[in-house]
Order: C-alpha cells, then sequence, then structure tokens
C-alpha cells in the first residue's frame, strides 16, 4: 500500500502537468502568444514536464539517474510532444509544427542536465553520509523487507548500507541470529524484527542531522 501512495505521489504531478499542457493546446488562442517567442515556450514548458517525467522514473532526485533513466525520461516527453502536435491539428487555428517538436526535444535534453544539477546540490546539502549495517540471511523475508525499505530511505538522505549474513559467522548468529532482521546505524542499534519505515525513517533522519 505504502509503494501505491509512493508511486502516485511520484506520476501525479505528471499526470496533472501533461493535463496543463493539452489543455492549452486545445485553445484555439494561447494566453501568453505574443508576449514570448515559441522558440522559448516549448523548451521550458517540456523541460518541466521531463523533470518531472525524471523524478517519477527515479523516485525522485536524490537516487543516482542512470542512462536509461535519462532516455527514458526524453523518449516520454518526445512522444508526448508530437502526440500534442497531433492533437492541436483538430484545434481551430492551431497547426502542428515539426519545428516546435524540436524545441520540446531541446527542452527535455536540458532538463537531464538540470536534474543531474540538483541531485548535486542536494546530495551537499545533505552533508555526509550515515552508515548503517543490516544484519539479516538469505532466507529471511523480513530481512528482504528491510533492505527494501532502507533503498527508499537511501533516496531520502544520504546513507552507506552494508548487509552482513549472520549465518556466515557463528557469533553474529549466537548475538543476532533470533533478531534478524537487525538494524545499526554507526553503533546504535536502532531496529530489529518486523522494520517499521516510519519509525526507521525518523530515527535516520535524526541521527543524519548531527552528521558533521
Amino acid at each position: 500500500m505504502r509503494s501505491a501512495f509512493r508511486a502516485a505521489g511520484l506520476w501525479a504531478p505528471v499526470v496533472a502537468y501533461g493535463a496543463g499542457v493539452y489543455y492549452l493546446s486545445s485553445l484555439s488562442v494561447q494566453p501568453v502568444a505574443g508576449r514570448l517567442p515559441d522558440y522559448i515556450i516549448h523548451p521550458l514548458e517540456y523541460l518541466g514536464l521531463t523533470l518531472l517525467v525524471v523524478r517519477a522514473l527515479n523516485g525522485g532526485f536524490l537516487a543516482p539517474i542512470s542512462q536509461l533513466t535519462q532516455f527514458t525520461a526524453i523518449a516520454l516527453t518526445v512522444i508526448y510532444a508530437i502526440s500534442d502536435e497531433v492533437h492541436q491539428l483538430h484545434v481551430p487555428r492551431r497547426t502542428a509544427s515539426l519545428k516546435d517538436v524540436l524545441s520540446d526535444t531541446l527542452g527535455a535534453v536540458l532538463a537531464v542536465g538540470v536534474a543531474e544539477a540538483i541531485q548535486r546540490l542536494r546530495g551537499r546539502a545533505r552533508g555526509a553520509a550515515l552508515t548503517v549495517t543490516l544484519y539479516g540471511s538469505a532466507d529471511c523475508h523480513l530481512c528482504h523487507e528491510a533492505r527494501e525499505i532502507l533503498n527508499r530511505l537511501g533516496r531520502e538522505m544520504s546513507l552507506i548500507v552494508t548487509e552482513v549474513d549472520v549465518a556466515a559467522d557463528p557469533v553474529l548468529r549466537s548475538r543476532y541470529g533470533d533478531q534478524i532482521p537487525v538494524i545499526m546505524a554507526g553503533e546504535s542499534k536502532i531496529s530489529k524484527g518486523i522494520p517499521d519505515e516510519a519509525a526507521l525513517r525518523r530515527r535516520l533522519l535524526r541521527m543524519s542531522e548531527r552528521l558533521p
């Protein structure tokens, strides 16, 4: 359920923005016509849309943005730009333009660079990374859940996550075997057994804020 809400939060802005573009394309007379030339309006319009698509595909701007995500975001935006020009063929006093599609594509490409700049700036703002250790085992389904939670939280704050299989070490198996998954942040145990994502977020955020 949480993942569904997260997905909705990521993609709802994309849908809303796309709907706004569709609405403007449905108008015979543009409200900003004559104020700015098309070669400025179109790149800016699709820069904004592509940024939202990158954010949705990447789960935010904190995680590294892969080349596949960049290419997919640009491709989706350009496809929408083409469909928008086709849509304008059916609007009185509007026409389709290849030049506009090229301008939209330029905005999409620029958006990828802007997204990476945002990522770097937010990364600096987060400061040093917090070291987190997940003690578990390969056959522990709660450990897999804990890993997924830490992966999600790693997109919100700077974490260095290390996994340790307690089955490979008799000492660790004796210490943590009946408690796994056990999550340590630095030298502090912050979770054992069923992981609570909200509680982990609060604890890790507090600890991250105290980092130099």
